[in-house]
Order: structure tokens, then C-alpha cells, then sequence
């Protein structure tokens, strides 16, 4: 058995976030998504990994090298033009030889218990394959699985109108005998409802039909572990609940390194993990679960909530309050507020309030101020693609990748700053920023007289 997963689109709809990386490889706690993926595949004992790159594979190929760090062999396939999954699949065929390949797209995530399920299944069964289904209560933005009474795939809507049901999760195990039929796919998506334009591209769902015509229909496995597929650039929040759900249950109790020095007057309620070097110092609140890095200092007064997780050499406070992942070398220094996700290298100065997903070697300015509900207290919109679209759950704003903010600058809920832009000293920004531009304040000044005998009087 070989895996192969699909890391090589472009994930248009994950602006700002995928200018400088492919979407797998945006951190969920601290780490990328693909990560999580390679270990779940190895822990499972598949540890003979294909990946398929495309767009900045580069950062792939850089951070997980030939797979030794992480127990696995891994060989890279190039799909320079993203032509979809089943496409990728048969760039793979060297790759493959005569092994039954389980096949996982790079950018979803799933419980731990999801692959040894399919991998059973698989292995007592004799059809060509198994396909991963799991119960959404939101189709229009997934692919609706169609089963048999005898958990066979007859076919597939794409994008339904609505509703909930049964949908694909994008993990399938295939009998070698059965890759050469993902040749045998439309370039579009044809399970597509009336009246709405299908996807363009060759995708492995729509093998499920012609394979239902050919008698070697696949078998659709239920999963009800945690799932989550990571389209938009709010989703983030949503995967890393998971994980860090996840994480506090293998986090009963404490574990505090030798060498981390904790204050005596630091209050600490629940359970923490803190790393080598790390520091805590007095009047620190923390409320746990909670995860501190290796060398990381949390100055006086600061405030850690529940369910939070900080990196390696971050530097925390004084007197900041932080609430979500912070990832590594980030500082987040005199009453500085963050809620949410700030990826590495972030640089938070003093007197801010921030709430959203800040990419990496963001630097945000002094006073800088994020909303996080809006006027009608209605659900967060996002605008991506040119439409707007609800963002349940959604706090705060999304901030690219090396990308500043001025002095005072101020935020509305929901608005995109595009990557390597900046948002002026005070700045109200109703708008979403694109990549490389600047927002300033234009002024008219005023200059009058003020001479001495003003305060003569």
C-alpha cells in the first residue's frame, strides 16, 4: 500500500493566505495541515508517501525533505498545471507501480481513527475500492455521495442546492487494478446541479458513476471522527478547534519542562504543558488547557485563555491577553490583544486590540484596533472571488502575509488585507486591501496663527 496526497492547487478561494504557500501547508497549531496529514497516514502504517505539488510546492519539498523527521519515505510528483485530482493521480502512475494506493487531498482534516477504518474496510472487502463519507449539514459546499442500501457509490452532485446529507471527504483507497479508470474521467464536473456552471477540471468523484456503469463500483465507509474540509480563509478557526480538541484530551494533567521556570505568584487553573526555557512570571493568569513553547517568555501581568497554544521563543506581555495560536518567534508585547491566529514571526506592538487570522511576519502598529461584530450584530461577510459570502463563527478580520498597519490604524470585521500591504496610520478601513498596495488617510491642514500673545492674557 502507497498514499498519495494532493497538495498542488492554487486555493483561489483561501486569499490571503495562499500567495505564499499552497493551502496544506497554512498551520494548524503550529504546524502545517499537511503535517497532520503525514503523520496520521504513517501512525496508520502507510508510510511509503507520494505527494503531489504544484503551486509554491517548493515550501513542501522544504519542510518535510525525503520524510525521515516524520518515519516515512516521500517522493514529489510535479503537477504543473492544476487539472485536477484524478489528473494528479495519473502523473503518480511511476510512482504507484502495482501497489493499491490510498489516496487523501492535502487539504482537509480528519480524526486520527479515520484511516485504520478505511484501511479495514478496505481490506475485508472485494470491491474496487473504498471511498471516505462523512454526514455534513451543508452540502452547497461539498460533494453529495449518492449510496446504495449495500453502501455502494452510484454517483455524485456536486454543489447540491443545500440541504444535508452524505458527502465525500475527499479520502479514497484504491485497488491498483482500479487507477487506470481515473483516466477515464470527464474534464469537467458533470454531476453538477441544473443551471449552475460545473467545475472545470478532472476529478477523482467522477470516476464514481462510470465505475457504478463498469460493475466495480466503490464502497462508502461512514467516518463520524472529526472532520473538516479547508476551502475558505476563515476555516482555519474551525480546524484548529478540532485540533486543540484533540490535543486537550491527550493533556490530563500538567507537563512542565525542567528547565522552565514558573513564578510562585502566577495563578495557573488547569492543566498546562510548558516547554524547555520557557518562563512565566508573576501576576501571569492562565487558564488551561494551554500550551507554551520552548523558550518563550510570559512577562508580568499577562492573561493566557483557555484552549490556548504559543510557540517556540515567543514573547508574551507585559500585561498582554492572548487567546487562539500563536506560532513561532512571535511577540505580542505591552497590552497587546490577540484573539485568534498569528502565524510565525508576528510583531505586535503596544496598546492593540486584534481578533482574526494575521499571516506570517505581519507587523501590526502601535494602537491598532480590530472590529469583531458588525453594526446589525449579523453574521461576519467575507468577500471572496467577488462574492460575499457568511463566515459563521468568524470574529475579527483576515490579514496577509507581510503586511503592516500604521499607528491607530482601525479595522472593520470581515475585510481582507491583501499580502505585502499596508493599512495607514489612522486608517478607517471599510474595504478589503489587494496585495502590494497602501491605504492612507488623505488630510487637508490647516495653518493659523499662534503667536505668543495668546497666552498673554
Amino acid at each position: 500500500m502507497k498514499a498519495l496526497i494532493l497538495a498542488a492547487g492554487k486555493g483561489e478561494r483561501f486569499f490571503p493566505f495562499n500567495i505564499y504557500r499552497p493551502k496544506p501547508m497554512f498551520h494548524i497549531c503550529n504546524r502545517p495541515l499537511l503535517q497532520w496529514t503525514i503523520e496520521r497516514t504513517v501512525q496508520a502504517g502507510v508510510t511509503d508517501i507520494g505527494i503531489v505539488i504544484g503551486h509554491r510546492g517548493g515550501r513542501v519539498r522544504n519542510h518535510f525533505g525525503n520524510g525521515n523527521r516524520f518515519g516515512c519515505a516521500i517522493t514529489y510528483i510535479e503537477q504543473p498545471s492544476p487539472k485536477g485530482t484524478a489528473h494528479a493521480v495519473t502523473l503518480a502512475t511511476d510512482f504507484l507501480g502495482t501497489d493499491d494506493t490510498l489516496v487523501i487531498h492535502g487539504d482537509i482534516f480528519f480524526g486520527p481513527q479515520t484511516l485504520p477504518q478505511l484501511l479495514d474496510t478496505f481490506a475485508q472487502q472485494k470491491s474496487s475500492g473504498v471511498a471516505g463519507i462523512t454526514q455534513v449539514p451543508n452540502l452547497e459546499s461539498h460533494t453529495r455521495a449518492h449510496i446504495e442500501s449495500d453502501n455502494t457509490l452510484t454517483s455524485y452532485t456536486d454543489r447540491p442546492r443545500g440541504g444535508s446529507g452524505p458527502a465525500l471527504m475527499g479520502i479514497y483507497i484504491f485497488k491498483n487494478s482500479t487507477l487506470p479508470e481515473l483516466g477515464n474521467t470527464n474534464d469537467f464536473a458533470l454531476g453538477t446541479p441544473f443551471g449552475i456552471t460545473p467545475a472545470e477540471g478532472q476529478e477523482i468523484f467522477d470516476v464514481i458513476p462510470h465505475l457504478h456503469r463498469e460493475g466495480k463500483s466503490l464502497t462508502a465507509v461512514e467516518i463520524t471522527t472529526p472532520y473538516f474540509d479547508m476551502d475558505m480563509p476563515w476555516h482555519p478557526k474551525d480546524v484548529t478547534r478540532l485540533a486543540v480538541r484533540e490535543m486537550a484530551d491527550n493533556l490530563p494533567e500538567s507537563d512542565i519542562a525542567e528547565t522552565a521556570t514558573i513564578d510562585p505568584e502566577a495563578q495557573i487553573k488547569g492543566p498546562i504543558f510548558v516547554g524547555e526555557g520557557a518562563t512565566i512570571a508573576r501576576d501571569v493568569y492562565i487558564e488551561g488547557p494551554v500550551w507554551i513553547g520552548k523558550n518563550t517568555h510570559v512577562f508580568e501581568g499577562s492573561h493566557i485563555g483557555a484552549n490556548t497554544l504559543i510557540g517556540d521563543r515567543c514573547k508574551i506581555g507585559p500585561f498582554a491577553k492572548v487567546s487562539g495560536t500563536i506560532d513561532v518567534n512571535c511577540h505580542i508585547t505591552y497590552l497587546g490583544e490577540v484573539s485568534g491566529i498569528m502565524l510565525e514571526e508576528g510583531r505586535v506592538t503596544h496598546q492593540i486590540q486584534l481578533s482574526g487570522i494575521f499571516g506570517e511576519r505581519a507587523e501590526i502598529g502601535a494602537g491598532t484596533q480590530v472590529g469583531t461584530l458588525r453594526f446589525d450584530d449579523a453574521e461576519i461577510e467575507v468577500e471572496v472571488l467577488g462574492i460575499r459570502r457568511k463566515a459563521p463563527g468568524f470574529t475579527g478580520v483576515l490579514f496577509g502575509d507581510y503586511s503592516r498597519t500604521g499607528i491607530g490604524a482601525m479595522i472593520m470585521p470581515g475585510r481582507i488585507v491583501g499580502p505585502c500591504a499596508m493599512v495607514g496610520a489612522g486608517v478607517v478601513l471599510m474595504k478589503n486591501v489587494p496585495p502590494n498596495k497602501a491605504v492612507l488617510v488623505k488630510q487637508e491642514l490647516d495653518e493659523i496663527d499662534w503667536s505668543p500673545e495668546i497666552y498673554n492674557k
